[in-house]
């Protein structure tokens, strides 16, 4: 309740009310005054609202300038990534998907379907763990050991079919060699039946902001053609991250 009246006072501010005072946004979400008060000192306090010293009233704060930054910097990645998940998803005709770290899981941001039957299950918008997922995997690899420790240790090493990594040890050593081939793999560890090859997608600091991944059930891509789909995810992971400024 109080997250959706706290959604309900942002929305009060457009181009006709920049800026309100505490009484204007109770009478406009008929709620008594110290209930708004103690929202908007909340809102306040994490930069989403911003007092005028002058008028005592409130106005949209910088935070959200930030958030919108960052639902930006998503969609340009999604436009530069485009052109080469077209062109992968050609070469090998499976589910070709792209996805970004938040909050501890990775978030399905575009996928391109194949035109076989039996694609995997993800759907944009679709969250997923980073220890049984290759395109998790990919992005856990890339980050320094203390990191990628706290993810896992925080989110848990949850076991969703037989084969999925539950331990942290067996997780490192899997990051380990993710690092040293270029390319990450779930031997059906999130979903059964379906084998995933990852490579991680990097932005000018050399920090991992996404990954590609083609997905396809298990006897579509065997073990034995593992290799050569990660050397193709790396050339595509490479080529998105030098439009993105990696390398230069």
């Amino acid at each position: 309740m109080s997250l959706q009246r706290a959604i309900d006072i942002l929305g009060l501010f457009d181009d006709e009310s920049p800026e309100l005072g505490i009484t204007e946004i109770a009478e406009a979400l008929d709620l008594h005054k110290s209930t708004v008060a103690g929202l908007v000192y909340t809102l306040e306090d994490n930069d989403y609202l911003t007092q005028d010293g002058a008028t005592r009233k409130y106005r949209l704060g910088f935070k959200l300038v930030e958030r919108a930054s960052t639902l930006l910097d998503q969609i340009d990645l999604r436009s530069v990534a485009r052109p080469h998940l077209l062109e992968l998803r050609d070469w090998c005709d499976e589910s070709v998907n792209l996805a970004i770290p938040e909050g501890g899981q990775i978030i399905y941001v575009e996928r391109l379907t194949t035109t076989q039957s039996l694609g995997m299950r993800a759907k944009v918008g679709y969250r997923g763990l980073m220890h049984c997922t290759a395109l998790g995997k990919a992005i856990l690899a890339r980050l320094n050991l203390p990191q990628a420790e706290q993810i896992a240790a925080e989110m848990g090493l949850p076991e969703t079919t037989a084969r999925t990594i539950t331990g942290m040890e067996q997780l490192l050593e899997d990051l380990s060699r993710i690092r040293e081939q270029g390319f990450a793999v779930d031997d059906e560890e999130n979903e059964v039946g379906v084998r995933c090859v990852a490579a991680p997608i990097l932005d000018h600091t050399g920090q991992p902001v996404a990954a590609v991944s083609i997905s396809a059930p298990a006897h579509r891509l065997p073990v034995t053609e593992v290799p050569l789909y990660g050397q193709q995810v790396k050339q595509v992971a490479g080529a998105i991250s030098r439009e993105l400024g990696y390398g230069f």
